[in-house]
């Protein structure tokens, strides 16, 4: 037992940041931990907690009424949709941790079995999965006990189920991925490859959502008294799919209602992946490992290959920079699917709201109020906006991770012929670039697809473009405070990056401050809409020279104060 603890404590610091960062700028992190927990945390709790306790409602009083089926259908649309989340995003960790750390050459070696190793591997992995995942659990889990409160038969069993299930429920899901890389990995020599992996996984997590938003076949529109008569009645195929692949699901949802025989059911089948796992591992883990190519990838190979003493153009150091940057960005695939990606990726979302509100065409009366200048759908439009720009701003974590990235050769930004706040401003160029580019593009043909007008328009582009420039220079100041430097892999690189969610966190704050302010402003009729909409652009104007006079006036020192 100790042999497998040193394991898991060996394994983990490969995706935990290191303690002697930890303990940098500990009041800031303090502070910045409540933030995120009253901003981030709490919000979405509330909300997930909220929408399976209504569900759960909705589904009793049906049952009141003379109703036969299960009231649980709430909690377990919920727990697939995590189980769903955890297993796409799950393959990355799982190969990153079981066959691209560098801790292998020490383990290898030693008279370890190949079941330890990798159950000291699949604990590690469980313990860094996003802490998000277990409130979202604790969350559904606690609305749908409030929820089921008025029901007979609610006992102790579906509290102590409650907890068991928040702390055991990613097992299934990370099972899941661990057997199916190891099985790949044993019999395929193309993927023996960390940027292939990386590439096909990113890839690979895209046509899933895609898939699964097609599969809700929501085209004729979403009815919400239809859908809670379908989940009391158990006529949902896709919930039916998910309840095979993810059998944890209905077990721990009995579980919840109080069936004993479903909670002892649920542990069985959770040891039994774990076993199941171990054995697979104690056959193919071994050998999958040991002949893993150490050869150049795809990139370094090109790379290689060009002849630099052509094609070489003098170009100002901004512009230099900004063109390693991007290249960076591009050919590391972790950076590729976490930065660059998910600017793709929400776009899927949005669709999946439109067709789930077309029955009661929402969206469509709201554009009609805003093609007749409704001044509240003006200022909303507005605000919507401003929010959607930050938020996806701060999510994509290019402008929070960018002296993180830098990890082991940070000190090269110091001994470079370039001034630290030109490099700070390439930074800054390309999430300005990639995060703008993307959001105008898609601004201009919403607009253009619903007829909004070109000058509601064009305000909108340039409010959404302050927007992402003052998100960034914000996130690459909370980055310069205290990077996080030591790390083995780009995963564990933005994975173990705590400032993603500090940068999210001021963002919602603000955020929510100005939308707040604006629509009291409005309410009690102080001022036109016209001078919102202008004050709102000049505050983000504002903000965006705030931030940017800050990095270069402490971010810089920032910099110069950093120890490797």
């Amino acid at each position: 037992m100790d042999v497998f603890m040193q394991l898991v404590k060996i394994t983990s610091s490969s995706v935990e940041p290191a303690m002697n960062e930890k303990m940098k700028s500990k009041a800031f992190a303090v502070v910045m931990s409540i933030l995120i927990v009253c901003f981030i945390f709490i919000p979405v709790s509330l909300f997930v907690g909220f929408l399976v306790y209504s569900l759960t409602s909705g589904l009793i009083g049906m049952v009141n009424l003379g109703e036969s089926g299960s009231v649980g259908g709430g909690l377990a649309i919920m727990l697939h949709i995590v189980a769903v989340f955890s297993m796409v995003f799950g393959f990355n960790v799982v190969m990153s941790v079981f066959y691209f750390s560098s801790d292998l050459d020490y383990l290898l070696p030693l008279p370890i079995s190949p079941m330890k190793i990798v159950g000291a591997k699949l604990t590690a992995t469980m313990l860094s999965e996003n802490v998000m995942e277990c409130i979202l659990v604790f969350s559904a889990l606690v609305g749908f006990l409030i929820g089921y409160a008025p029901m007979p038969g609610i006992n102790i069993i579906g509290i102590i189920s409650s907890i068991i299930g928040v702390v055991t429920f990613p097992i299934v899901p990370i099972s899941y991925c661990a057997v199916i890389c190891m099985i790949v990995m044993y019999f395929s020599k193309f993927l023996k490859n960390k940027d292939r992996v990386s590439k096909i996984t990113a890839f690979s997590t895209i046509i899933i959502l895609i898939v699964l938003v097609l599969c809700l076949n929501l085209s004729n529109g979403f009815d919400t008294n239809l859908f809670v008569e379908q989940l009391l009645k158990d006529d949902i195929s896709l919930v039916h799919i998910l309840d095979i692949i993810f059998f944890n699901v209905p077990l721990l949802t009995s579980a919840a209602s109080g069936s004993i025989v479903s909670l002892l059911l649920y542990i069985l089948v959770n040891a039994a992946c774990v076993g199941i796992v171990l054995l697979v591992a104690s056959k193919l883990y071994f050998k999958a490992v040991v002949s893993l190519n150490g050869g150049q990838g795809k990139t370094e190979k090109a790379a290689s290959e060009i002849n630099y003493g052509k094609k070489i153009k003098s170009s100002s150091h901004l512009m230099s920079y900004f063109k390693k940057e991007i290249l960076i960005l591009v050919r590391t695939p972790a950076y590729l699917s976490n930065c660059v990606g998910i600017n793709l990726i929400w776009p899927i979302f949005i669709y999946l709201f439109i067709i789930m509100q077309k029955q009661n065409d929402i969206l469509g009366g709201y554009v009609d109020k805003l093609k007749v200048g409704d001044q509240s759908a003006v200022l909303n439009v507005s605000l919507l906006v401003f929010g959607i720009s930050v938020i996806l701003t701060s999510l994509n974590c290019l402008a929070s991770s960018a002296i993180t990235r830098e990890g082991r050769h940070f000190d090269i930004m110091r001994y470079l012929p370039v001034d630290l706040m030109t490099q700070i401003n390439s930074k800054a160029l390309v999430s300005i670039v990639i995060s703008g580019a993307g959001l105008i593009v898609y601004i201009i043909t919403a607009f253009i697809i619903f007829g909004i007008s070109p000058m509601i328009t064009a305000y909108c582009v340039i409010l959404s473009i302050l927007s992402v420039i003052f998100t960034t220079y914000l996130g690459i100041y909370i980055d310069t405070m205290n990077p996080k430097l030591i790390w083995e892999d780009e995963v564990n690189a933005l994975r173990g990056n705590y400032h993603v969610f500090y940068n999210m966190g001021l963002d919602l704050i603000i955020t929510a401050a100005l939308c707040a302010l604006m629509r009291f402003l409005f309410w009690m009729n102080f001022l036109p809409v016209a001078f919102l909409q202008s004050l709102l652009l000049v505050s983000a104007a504002l903000m965006a020279f705030g931030f940017y006079s800050l990095c270069k006036k402490k971010g810089v020192r920032n910099l110069l104060k950093v120890e490797m």
